[in-house]
């Protein structure tokens, strides 16, 4: 089962369809052009709900796996794991929010009764960018902390979801691990900015904290480590000023709703659809976009090693990769029953799988790049 047949959804759906041929699928979702769109995929072999399942629930009964892309995920994803939980499926999800991650973590004594992993986070960054992580953390023992910095230049404005969810990040509290206990910071101020050089086409950049989720599974997992924090940042460098400034005058705020002429008027909504005729305005030539996530492994707060991984296209094409991986991988077997972050699954098959994938789709061409200080 897939529950959200948005952009993101429809892309994990598709790489799910060509490596299961032999799977059938449910579909969830509330809106009846992305069902279509969803089923449209391999008819003979996905048939379509039409739920707000944030209202109606979910019926998980008779599926093996349940795949959640419904954002954004600080509203609540534990419905959708709780139900799976219920029906004795597996499930996972690419929660990128702290608030989201730490609900679905709370499940940890349900799922173990029920003998059914629950992964959350299993999307781009967070989910291939803790991969990563485990990577480095395995090869160099002598690493004591980690670093994640993600990038991204966004062609389009993407679904309302993942806009609310940019938003969010200006306003809600950010997690870094440091020294045995979580820490909560502002997210996209100048005062958590950090430099970093990384591989092209960003080069030299400015991060900030954010509010994904990676402190919280990765400091669960390894709770040893002296430091695990993520920063983010938007290109060009005056978009992280502007959706600092717009989340925090009242866009980030989810429950923001105003009077118009009589009726209510949600403004995220407003300004979604102002940045999406912005974009239809814009020439094709100026409609470039960059993703790239960069692990960096520290000790003593210095840099140390750094693996990376870029891709031309927008962060919603390596999240969906990211989630077929996992949810591949976990189809597999041999991940534990239980609560957790994508850290339960083999760090090396999930990032082989990321990349065959990543491979059949012509993204991430360079794979994994390896940066020593």
């Amino acid at each position: 089962m897939l529950v959200g047949a948005g952009h993101m959804g429809r892309s994990a759906l598709a790489i799910l369809a060509r490596s299961l041929p032999s799977a059938s699928f449910v579909v969830v979702d509330r809106s009846t052009e992305s069902l279509r769109l969803g089923e449209a995929i391999a008819p003979e072999r996905i048939a379509t709900r039409q739920v707000d399942i944030s209202s109606d629930g979910l019926d998980a009964s008779g599926m093996d796996l349940v795949v959640n892309l419904a954002g954004p995920f600080f509203l609540g994803s534990d419905g959708a794991a709780r139900a799976a939980i219920a029906a004795g499926a597996a499930y996972i999800d690419v929660g990128d929010d702290a608030e989201g991650t730490t609900t679905i973590l709370a499940l940890d004594e349900s799922a173990k009764s029920g003998n059914v992993p629950v992964i959350t986070g299993a999307g781009l960054s967070p989910g291939v960018s803790n991969w990563l992580a485990c990577s480095l953390l395995e090869s160099h023992p002598d690493l004591d902390g980690v670093k994640i910095v993600w990038i991204t230049r966004e062609p389009d404005p993407g679904g309302l979801a993942v806009l609310r969810h940019m938003l969010h990040m200006a306003v809600a509290p950010c997690p870094t691990w440091r020294n045995g206990r979580m820490e909560f910071t502002k997210g996209f101020v100048p005062e958590t900015a950090e430099s970093f050089d990384v591989p092209p086409p960003f080069h030299r950049i400015e991060a900030y904290d954010t509010a994904h989720p990676e402190p919280v599974t990765l400091g669960r997992f390894r709770p040893d480590l002296s430091l695990v924090q993520c920063k983010g940042s938007l290109f060009p460098n005056w978009a992280n000023a502007a959706f600092s400034t717009i989340g925090r005058i009242g866009f980030g705020h989810s429950n923001m709703v105003v009077e118009i002429d009589g009726k209510d008027v949600q403004p995220i909504e407003v300004l979604w659809k102002l940045l999406w005729k912005r974009h239809e305005l814009k020439p094709s030539a100026q409609r470039i976009s960059a993703t790239q996530v960069n692990v960096i492994g520290t000790r003593g707060n210095k840099p140390i090693v750094m693996k990376s991984i870029t891709d031309a296209g927008d962060m919603s094409r390596g999240t969906g990769l990211g989630i077929s991986a996992a949810a591949l991988s976990l189809l597999q077997g041999g991940v534990p029953a239980g609560a957790n972050g994508v850290e339960a699954i083999p760090y090396q098959s999930g990032i082989d799988r990321f990349l065959r994938l990543a491979s059949d789709a012509g993204c991430f061409a360079d794979g994994v790049v390896t940066t020593r200080f």
